[in-house]
């Protein structure tokens, strides 16, 4: 994964595909938790609720819809 910090967004090139996707700022801090390992949801939730004026109830929901469009194009992958 070739991943370029744009400050306000994040771009993502998958190599295997040659698809380019780009993520927010929200989705910019969350991919920076993940990428640092170990990340929880939880963990996510929380990060950006601290660094973004929402509620946990929608940075929860936001969350999941980022992660199963991720998990959908095989970006990430589920740990046990």
């Amino acid at each position: 994964m070739l991943v370029t910090d744009l400050n306000d967004e994040l771009a993502l090139l998958d190599p295997r595909t040659s698809r380019m996707y780009t993520l927010n700022a929200v989705g910019r801090a969350i991919w920076k938790a993940l990428s640092a390992g170990g990340a929880r949801e939880e963990q996510l939730v929380h990060v950006v609720t601290q660094e973004f004026d929402v509620a946990a109830s929608q940075a929860q929901t936001d969350l999941g819809t980022l992660l199963n469009d991720l998990l959908g194009e095989g970006l990430v992958r589920r740990r046990p």
